[in-house]
């Protein structure tokens, strides 16, 4: 038999995914079943989206422009001026959600065998996206007890190889909630220009900072412009997951014609999609940050439902819809596993995300979970009443978590 390739071996099973099995058999089962393991909004798409594609009098739906049909960018231009961020219609590519142009960016500037610094735990498709970019992942560890900062500027400095080309920040963070400092952004743009890297800004979940924060856009640093890639996604900010639609901006000209390229390999982002985003993109911002408020709630219940849990020392997530946190548990992927094959607690359990596939380095995350807070505050108490109980009865529990 002939054998698969290399680059194939390195393509992980996703930690978000992969138990929808279990899940689904314990449904079958009778088993009710709260999905905490995927970062899926429960509200409904805002009518403007749907209204256009109810509406389209197209008389056929030819390819789009690799770029982007010019609606489409003009309203991510217009989105990005709403946040004071200067991006003109001819910088920015309309891409297959932030997914497709996260991968693009990896392969620009580092493709071929270069490196990419990355805080771990990282969204854990990122290692997907590295490995179908021949990139290499050079993961600066970030603990729970420090709420997930990394804090020195030295730690940045000696993660440096000479095969070092970017930076890669997704600032809120997913998985951690972590909304990274001022004097941490400083940081990684002094890092940046020591060394001469690109920095790709995944910037998702800009709206979305509790307890009265804000977020400050990597592209407030002019002075780095043609090196900054910013991504992005209309996908959470306006519960419109399935129409995946997302951008690449930057300044610099050669990584825009460059990763054009990689965009006309692939023809074109669908037309309809890409004409649903537009009224929001134009107009949206006051929807999106309308509901900062109802997952602030949702994060609180969430930290209150952890920590009421024996043996569990949380973090307040600081934005984004996720926490990290390590649970009393040897094995969270035996322990997930076991939750949706053999627990239940009052007819429920929960579906959760094992933190191993959020690391690069093996071995770690381990004893570790990602929450995702998609449901109303009061199904998030109650599932975190399950989980609880869940911690207690499973014979893996260890006497404390970790530290």
């Amino acid at each position: 038999m002939p054998s698969l390739s290399s680059k194939s071996a390195q393509l992980q099973a996703s930690p978000i995914r992969k138990l929808a099995p279990h899940a689904r058999a314990a449904e079958a089962r009778g088993t009710g079943v709260i999905y905490l393991n995927i970062g899926q909004p429960d509200m409904a798409t805002p009518p403007e989206m749907l209204t256009v594609a109810r509406e389209l009098s197209l008389k056929r739906l030819a390819y789009a422009p690799s770029e982007g049909l010019a609606e489409a960018r003009d309203a991510w231009s217009a989105f990005f001026a709403s946040w004071g961020i200067g991006f003109a219609a001819d910088e920015i590519l309309v891409t297959s959600g932030a997914s497709e142009a996260i991968t693009i960016a990896l392969a620009v500037v580092a493709g071929g065998g270069g490196e990419v610094l990355v805080f771990e735990p990282c969204y854990t498709n990122y290692l997907s996206f590295a490995a179908q970019a021949d990139v290499r992942m050079a993961p600066i560890t970030l603990r729970v007890e420090d709420a997930y900062h990394f804090g020195s500027i030295e730690r940045l400095r000696a993660a440096i190889s000479p095969k070092t080309k970017a930076i890669l920040l997704c600032n809120p963070s997913n998985p951690t909630g972590t909304v990274y400092t001022s004097q941490e952004l400083n940081a990684v743009a002094q890092v940046a220009e020591e060394h001469d890297l690109f920095v790709i800004c995944d910037e998702v979940y800009r709206e979305f900072v509790f307890d009265g924060g804000t977020v400050r856009s990597f592209t407030a640093y002019n002075d780095l412009a043609r090196r900054i890639i910013l991504v992005d996604s209309v996908s959470k900010r306006f519960n419109a997951c399935g129409v995946r639609i997302g951008c690449l901006a930057s300044h610099n000209r050669e990584v825009i014609d460059v990763s054009l390229r990689f965009c006309q390999a692939r023809l074109s982002v669908p037309t309809v999609e890409q004409l649903m985003a537009v009224p929001l993109l134009e107009n949206g911002r006051a929807y999106s940050e309308g509901l900062r408020g109802e997952y602030q709630d949702r994060r609180d219940a969430v930290f209150e439902g952890l920590s009421a849990i024996d043996g569990v020392s949380p973090h307040r997530s600081e934005g984004s819809f996720y926490t990290m946190t390590r649970l009393p548990i040897e094995s969270c992927e035996d322990f997930a596993v076991w939750l949706l094959r053999d627990f239940a607690h009052e007819g429920e359990t929960v579906c959760l995300a094992p933190g191993e596939g959020f690391y690069v380095t093996d071995g770690l995350g381990v004893d570790e979970v990602r929450l995702a807070f998609m449901y109303d505050a009061d199904t998030l108490r109650r599932a975190l009443r399950v989980l609880g109980a869940a911690v207690a009865a499973y014979p893996g529990r260890l006497a404390a978590a970790t530290v």
